[in-house]
């Protein structure tokens, strides 16, 4: 998202989900949202989502979840590790995913990094990009499991 570079600009620009939790650092932040300042009409706007993740419950940790596919495979999920610093607002979680079926059994291990933001936080980044950011959606709760939506302008 921090290489955005599309030929027009937009009226609207949706963020779907909270993915701007993927961005590892307020760094890549800023300067996604500069991108998405530069692709943004004069009279446009951008909708981004935030949450806050919620740690996962100890019992949580090596627990398996798993169900069958249509095609009679077993899909498994294990959440293998989780790594939470509040100060630095990042949850690294590692996953393993599992698909079985008869002898053939394939297992991938992904780690997901996800970087939140509080809502003063948040405004002050669209501020270092050139935005104005004001609460659309939620109330600005810098607890686990809260979510609102900010919408993004042109000063």
């Amino acid at each position: 998202m921090e290489e955005l570079d599309l030929p027009r600009r937009y009226r609207s620009v949706f963020l779907a989900g909270p993915t701007i939790l993927l961005l590892p650092d307020d760094a890549a932040v800023v300067e996604t949202l500069r991108r998405i300042r530069v692709h943004l009409a004069p009279e446009g706007a951008a909708l981004v989502p935030l949450w806050i993740p919620e740690p996962a419950a100890e019992q949580e940790i090596g627990q398996v979840r798993q169900t069958v596919n249509d095609d009679g495979a077993v899909l498994r999920l294990t959440l293998v590790t989780q790594e939470r610093d509040d100060p630095a607002r990042t949850q690294r979680t590692l996953l393993r995913y599992e698909r079985r079926r008869a002898h053939d059994i394939q297992v991938d291990e992904r780690e997901w990094l996800l970087h939140w933001h509080t809502h003063a936080g948040f405004v002050a980044l669209a501020e270092q990009a050139g935005l104005r950011a004001s609460l659309q959606d939620g109330e600005p709760d810098d607890t686990p499991g809260a979510s609102w939506s900010v919408l993004l302008t042109h000063p």
